[in-house]
């Protein structure tokens, strides 16, 4: 069943004892958590209402709380969520099921159910699965915009887009920027992708194409630049290591792009890469050689050995790494290479 179908029996007559909310949307899972406590006598809800969050609490607490009746007027509600499921634990909610307490109703969250476990099977053709299920990724535009409208605010579906290519597709990031967004414009303000570009951050992952982009147009002071605000957010050492990591995929997609056949090139995530971060890598690859990289490769590894051998200023090796890539270019731009 869908959350509305879930939210208009839970709160009627024909409201059943257990449900199985399957998928790892937080707005889904709110809404099946928000129906399931508003059906809670608020005069009694400290003791008719408990939530389960954690693994590290005992199965046998929380079949015991399953078992035990409501305080004077029911239902009494138990919501569990876990990581993972167990099939020991699963038998033993399946036992509790076969004769539940008649006033309760026990909501068990799943984000990742095992697509073997007979429990979640059993629960969903009994008809009691309540879809929680993301959206795909060609979904999360649209379901963007719609997000956007539920909190009041206009996104277009070309901001949409750009905020999945600048923070990637963890829903409670998104959720989280978006909720942060609805309160910059006026009313009836459209937020396009102009805008997201201007006030969302990307992501580690993203951030360091802001880095590649100076270096590939031998921009010293803005790699630099680019290098300290990275540093903000990150030590150091991590840091160079996700310098050395982008350098090795400009390498790998540089293979790929040499080798791949024209239709993988087009569509909506060529050579399996986002448009964003394909266009940024193609841009960047197109100004590295080959001998160019290798010596880029070969600054990062010093740089390392620098960092973990010498007592110098990381900051200070970081800035003399982003001076010798810019060298690696500039030596390109004065001749052919290897």
């Amino acid at each position: 069943m869908e959350v509305s179908q879930f939210i208009e029996e839970v709160g009627g007559p024909a409201r059943r004892p257990f449900y199985l909310a399957v998928g790892a949307d937080p707005q889904a899972q709110n809404k099946v958590i928000q129906a399931a406590r508003s059906v809670v006598n608020p005069d009694f809800f400290d003791f008719n209402f408990q939530s389960f969050k954690t693994d590290d609490v005992d199965w046998g607490q929380i079949l015991e709380s399953a078992s035990t009746g409501p305080f004077f007027l029911p239902p009494r509600v138990v919501i569990i969520k876990r990581e993972k499921y167990l099939p020991a634990e699963l038998d033993r909610l399946a036992r509790y099921l076969e004769k539940p307490h008649p006033d309760n109703i026990v909501v068990l969250i799943a984000e990742n159910p095992g697509e073997k476990q007979k429990f979640f099977k059993d629960q969903a053709d009994l008809g009691l699965e309540v879809n929680c299920r993301a959206p795909q990724k060609s979904e999360l535009p649209g379901w963007l915009v719609k997000q956007a409208t539920a909190l009041g605010c206009q996104l277009t579906l070309d901001g949409a887009r750009s905020m999945v290519e600048r923070i990637g597709e963890n829903l409670y990031l998104l959720l989280g920027e978006l909720e942060k967004l609805s309160i910059y414009p006026g009313p009836g303000t459209p937020i396009t992708a102009r805008e997201i570009r201007a006030l969302v951050s990307l992501t580690p992952t993203a951030a360091i194409y802001e880095l590649g982009d100076p270096l590939a147009n031998q921009n010293v002071p803005a790699a630099i630049q680019a290098l300290l605000d990275l540093e903000e957010n990150s030590s150091s050492f991590s840091l160079l290591y996700t310098v050395g990591n982008h350098f090795l995929r400009l390498v790998k997609f540089k293979i790929s792009l040499e080798t791949a056949n024209p239709e993988s090139l087009s569509g909506p995530a060529p050579l399996g890469y986002k448009p964003y971060y394909f266009n940024n890598l193609r841009s960047q690859v197109s100004k590295w050689p080959w001998a160019r990289l290798a010596e880029a490769l070969t600054a990062i590894h010093q740089a390392h050995r620098t960092m973990i051998t010498v007592s110098t200023s990381q900051s200070a090796i970081l800035e003399e790494l982003s001076l010798s890539l810019a060298t690696c270019l500039t030596k390109a731009s004065q001749g052919p290479s290897a």
